[in-house]
């Protein structure tokens, strides 16, 4: 049996453990867990010491962190593995042109799942890897550009109380000026976020539209340069669309052929 009393099951605790610890930048001990997560000690002592022994979590005297077997079972995703080989080119390229980082992303529940990325030449603060790491859909180019060609529903959701947590003094935290926001990015094709996460990062980012339906977001992150930013959407955009088109069906039955 997997539930105990009618509460969480262990599957329920041990990914409540694994979003936690995905969440975090650095490794995090028990009583962290403990303050993130509201289960017992002991509860997560044997959930801990469980996904250390099934290769999840890795443990080290700082506590608790991913490990890699988790990343490399989700890699092994068909679809995600065709996006990422198909992607990888048009990256490259964009990072040449532009010395500023690109990352890929697709929608993970309520956020930007980034699932690879190219490191540019321009540093950027904080100097730190963003793949597998979430993104808040509101305040990233690539998140904006996610919510604004995704589901109506979770546009809805994402406006749906009147303000939003801000990361910093740019952040669009008045979900009213959010919807408009979102609609001018629709209607454009392309998302830029200035300083909205991190003061002195910004980023441009383009749906990647199969057929009409939204599969991914191509983006370009570099220093906060307002003028950059009008220049690079258009070779995001056309990436994007490149990619799009080597995805649609019809592009496979071509190569299968």
């Amino acid at each position: 049996m997997l539930t105990t009393g009618g509460g969480p099951s262990v599957a329920d605790r041990m990914f409540t453990v694994l979003e936690a610890c995905a969440a975090s930048r650095r490794p995090l001990t028990l009583v962290d867990l403990g303050e993130l997560t509201g289960l017992p000690k002991t509860t997560l002592h044997r959930v801990c010491w469980k996904l250390v022994e099934l290769r999840v979590l890795e443990h080290t005297e700082s506590g608790f962190e991913m490990g890699a077997r988790l990343y490399a079972l989700g890699a092994m995703s068909p679809n995600l593995r065709r996006l990422r080989a198909t992607a990888m080119p048009l990256m490259h390229t964009l990072v040449a042109r532009s010395g500023w980082m690109a990352n890929l992303g697709v929608l993970y529940e309520r956020c930007a799942l980034v699932v690879d990325e190219v490191a540019g030449s321009v540093q950027l603060p904080p100097r730190e890897r963003m793949l597998g790491t979430t993104m808040p859909l509101y305040a990233t180019a690539l998140g904006k550009a996610l919510v604004a060609n995704g589901p109506q529903r979770l546009r809805e959701e994402l406006c749906e109380p009147p303000l939003l947590r801000p990361y910093t003094r740019r952040t669009i935290v008045r979900t009213d000026l959010l919807r408009e926001h979102l609609d001018e990015i629709a209607r454009r094709g392309y998302a830029i976020s200035d300083e909205e996460l991190r003061l002195g990062v910004a980023g441009v980012a383009a749906p990647v539209l199969v057929d009409g339906e939204l599969v991914a977001a191509l983006a370009l992150v570099g220093p906060s340069d307002t003028a950059a930013l009008r220049r690079l959407a258009k070779h995001v955009q056309l990436a994007a669309e490149r990619l799009a088109a080597a995805l649609a069906p019809q592009a496979v039955e071509l190569v299968a052929a």
